[in-house]
């Protein structure tokens, strides 16, 4: 059995703390308190959040992996807005796989058949090689995800007529 610092032991004990609220009273990031917020609203609000994340890692250059991850992130909670408020799905349905909110998509007339396999594709295909490093993530997919992201998060803020909620900074 490994001898663990204490330092690593303290530090699990302080993120499991921090999860089930021995640490006092959340602090929330703007616009996410799930006590003063609709949560399918936040759920395009985590999407803003992320795609604030990567315009800013985009200034800094060389964040390419995290900007993919990033991107898919945003994709799927923005797809998943929009089947919570068109739809009886609760958020408790996403919580397997990444292949619901793109079929979701789909089901709902959001995007078509196509078009939500292509998404899915692409994920399958590129998310799990650029996270894992099977591959190297380079600039041009960073850019092309990130493009992708933000077409989808704009269409459907636009579409489900809820462009109000959005937070991005742009």
């Amino acid at each position: 059995m490994p001898d663990e610092p204490d330092d690593l032991v303290d530090a699990v004990a302080h993120a499991e703390d921090a999860f089930t609220g021995q640490l006092g009273r959340p602090d929330y990031e703007d616009g996410l308190d799930p006590n003063a917020h609709d949560p399918n609203v936040i759920q395009l609000r985590k999407a803003c959040r992320l795609l604030d994340a990567c315009r800013l890692l985009r200034k800094h250059d060389g964040y390419h992996t995290s900007v993919i991850e990033m991107s898919f992130a945003a994709i799927e909670r923005t797809l998943e807005f929009y089947a919570l408020t068109a739809s009886n799905d609760t958020i408790d349905d996403f919580r397997e796989g990444h292949d619901r909110a793109y079929d979701r998509g789909a089901d709902l007339h959001l995007v078509t058949d196509e078009t939500a396999r292509r998404m899915k594709q692409l994920y399958r295909d590129n998310r799990a090689a650029a996270y894992y490093r099977e591959t190297v993530a380079a600039a041009q997919q960073a850019d092309a995800m990130f493009d992708l992201a933000v077409a989808v998060h704009d269409y459907v803020k636009n579409f489900a007529q809820l462009a109000h909620e959005c937070r991005c900074q742009n």
